[in-house]
C-alpha cells in the first residue's frame, strides 16, 4: 500500500509541475548548461557510445562525470519521467529519432543522445527503458538534483548542448513537449553542426 502511494505521489509531482521553477532558471539558448553529474554506464557499449572510460571500482566516487564529458559534438538530452503519460507517449518517436541519428553518416558519431529521468529511481529507469525498449542510455534523478539545476523543467524536455571545444557546454536549443516531427529535428541537428 504504502508503494502504491508513493507511486501516486511522485507521479503527481511531475506531472503537476509549473513550466519554470522556484530553483535554477530553466536553460536558455547561448548559456551554459548547469553541471549535470552523470554515473559512468556499467554497459561496456553504452561507454564506447558515449565515449567514456570504464570506472575505477577502487576509487569509489571516480564513477561520475559531467554530460558535457560526452565525447561528440552534439548531446541531445531528454528530460523524462517514467510516471509522464507525455513522456511514454513520446518515447516511440523519440526511439526513430535515435535510430535515424544513428543511420546518418552526417551525424552519427557527431549527435549523442541521453536521458535523465527525473525522481525516478535506477529500478524505474530501467523498467521505461526496457518496457519502450529505449537504445540509448538512460541515468536516474531519484533527488530531483539535476532537474532543479534545469529550472525544474516539464516534461518531455529536450535540451541540445554543444560538446566540441569551442561550444562545450553551450545550450544551442531547448524544446518542451512533443519533439515535433522527425526531419525537422534532424535539419535542425544537421544545421547546428555546420
Amino acid at each position: 500500500m504504502k508503494s502504491r502511494f508513493l507511486w501516486w505521489l511522485r507521479a503527481l509531482l511531475v506531472i503537476g509541475q509549473p513550466q519554470v521553477g522556484f530553483g535554477s532558471p530553466v536553460p536558455q539558448v547561448d548559456t551554459l548548461l548547469p553541471p549535470l553529474p552523470i554515473e559512468i554506464p556499467v554497459s561496456a557499449a553504452q561507454r564506447s557510445y558515449l565515449g567514456l572510460q570504464k570506472a575505477d571500482p577502487l576509487n569509489p566516487g571516480e564513477g561520475t562525470v559531467d554530460a558535457t564529458a560526452i565525447k561528440g559534438r552534439l548531446l541531445l538530452i531528454e528530460i523524462f519521467s517514467m510516471y509522464c503519460p507525455h513522456c511514454q507517449r513520446e518515447a516511440p518517436a523519440v526511439n526513430r529519432l535515435y535510430q535515424a541519428i544513428e543511420a546518418s553518416p552526417k551525424l552519427r558519431g557527431q549527435v549523442k543522445m541521453i536521458g535523465i529521468g527525473i525522481g525516478n529511481s535506477e529500478f524505474e529507469v530501467d523498467h521505461f527503458r526496457k518496457h519502450y525498449q529505449i537504445e540509448f542510455p538512460l541515468f536516474p534523478d531519484e533527488d530531483f538534483e539535476a532537474h532543479q539545476e534545469l529550472g525544474e523543467v516539464r516534461t518531455p524536455f529536450f535540451i541540445i548542448v554543444g560538446l566540441d571545444p569551442e561550444n562545450r557546454g553551450k545550450v544551442l536549443w531547448t524544446g518542451a513537449g512533443k519533439m515535433g516531427s522527425q526531419e525537422a529535428f534532424l535539419s535542425r541537428l544537421e544545421k547546428l553542426l555546420k
